[in-house]
């Protein structure tokens, strides 16, 4: 018996699938299994770029186009401008009041600090900005802004160092042209810059008002469309307009307490008498004008009630008495500051020969003092002189005891 023998019978189909090419127009859709981005623009050089996993559409935004993300603490820039900007500077410091060991400055001319520039207690109309440039070029121009935190008001540093609410385009300033000079400028290093001013290397801000705390910042220019954004801030506080005025009375150089009498003991007629104590006068201010201190007396010399006698007080050697009526006075004895100034003597009483005096009369004259036409500050910190006081009686006198009254008065010009 035959078997019929059935075999499988597989039929392979090839089917050839003709896909005819389509194109895509970057500007019409960019599609993918999930999604389709429809008109997608790719203007200014974009393209698109595909793999099997991804098709990646690159479009380049207006090359003019500036784009930041700015937080406390960094700042992240894009776009063409960004890419030519200065650098935000930095304020090194802003004092008023500092001393030397607590500036933050680079350089004061006398190295002590804003209250070795202003005198004590430190400025009261005028403040010291330094810049940290952060590398910018010599050229950058500099923007400095005040904000008067009493009243929120904001003011600008002019091309003449005082403050204005407005800003024009001359109060750009360089650094050598803000501080005076400039480190890393050879010629502002010098006085061949005409920027080089070393007044301005002392305070650099001006018509501030007394007693206010200012808050300021600093932007930079270099170029055409190329500002910063400010600065991170620093704060200072002007102080009040000051003159200090002490009186000691001791034989030696320190301090004493009142009350304050000096006793000249026997004052004969065959000889100058000097009292052992001295008066000694201590002054400070930051008037920037200086200080006049008088002098004046009560009896225009030494008078004796009992009497009704008067030795008096005549500019005169009392060692020679051309009169021979006697005489009393007074004489500079030394005078010196620890900085600014300087403290010098009124002319009167600023004698050579030791028993050379000045009068005092009820008129007050200039003893000392810090202004004078030389040029010199008239500010002072720590200003001290000794005067010494001198008498001698003639045989006229009969009286028993004699005594004045010495008025110091110290005026300041602010």
């Amino acid at each position: 018996m035959r078997k019929k023998i059935i075999l499988p019978t597989i039929i392979v189909l090839i089917l050839v699938v003709l896909l005819k090419p389509v194109i895509i127009f970057a500007q019409s859709q960019l599609d993918s299994s999930n999604y389709s981005i429809v008109d997608p623009e790719i203007n200014n050089g974009g393209s698109i770029s595909e793999s099997s996993n991804y098709s990646l559409l690159n479009a380049l935004a207006n090359p003019f186009s500036e784009a930041r993300t700015l937080s406390t603490s960094y700042e992240m820039k894009t776009g063409f401008p960004n890419g030519i900007l200065a650098n935000v500077p930095i304020i090194r410091c802003a004092e008023t009041s500092t001393i030397s060991g607590t500036t933050q400055c680079s350089y004061f001319p006398n190295a002590n600090g804003a209250i070795g520039e202003c005198g004590t207690p430190g400025c009261y109309n005028r403040a010291k900005v330094e810049i940290d440039s952060q590398n910018n070029p010599l050229d950058t121009l500099y923007i400095v802004k005040l904000i008067n935190n009493k009243n929120n008001q904001i003011y600008y540093l002019q091309s003449d160092h005082s403050i204005s609410a407005t800003l024009g385009v001359e109060d750009l300033l360089t650094k050598c042209s803000i501080e005076g000079r400039d480190a890393n400028d050879p010629a502002c290093d010098t006085n061949a810059d005409a920027a080089w001013d070393v007044g301005l290397q002392r305070y650099n801000i001006f018509s501030l008002v007394p007693n206010t705390s200012y808050t300021v910042s600093i932007a930079a220019i270099n170029g055409d469309f190329t500002q910063t954004r400010f600065s991170d801030t620093k704060t200072f506080s002007t102080v009040n307009m000051s003159i200090s005025l002490d009186l000691d009375i001791a034989a030696i150089d320190s301090e004493s307490n009142g009350p304050y009498r000096i006793n000249l003991g026997t004052i004969p007629f065959t000889k100058v008498t000097t009292a052992t104590n001295k008066i000694w006068v201590d002054i400070s201010t930051n008037a920037i004008n200086g200080v006049n201190v008088y002098v004046k007396d009560l009896n225009n010399g030494l008078y004796g009630a009992i009497g009704n006698e008067t030795i008096p007080s005549e500019n005169e050697d009392l060692a020679i008495d051309p009169n021979s009526n006697g005489g009393f006075g007074l004489k500079i004895s030394s005078y010196n500051q620890s900085s600014l100034g300087p403290l010098l003597p009124g002319t009167v009483y600023n004698t050579s020969g030791s028993s050379i005096v000045g009068a005092v009369s009820t008129t007050p004259q200039i003893i000392l003092f810090t202004n004078s036409n030389s040029g010199n500050q008239g500010q002072i910190a720590s200003g001290r002189a000794s005067i010494s006081l001198m008498a001698r009686s003639s045989v006229q006198h009969k009286t028993d005891l004699v005594s004045d009254t010495l008025t110091f008065i110290c005026l300041g010009n602010f």
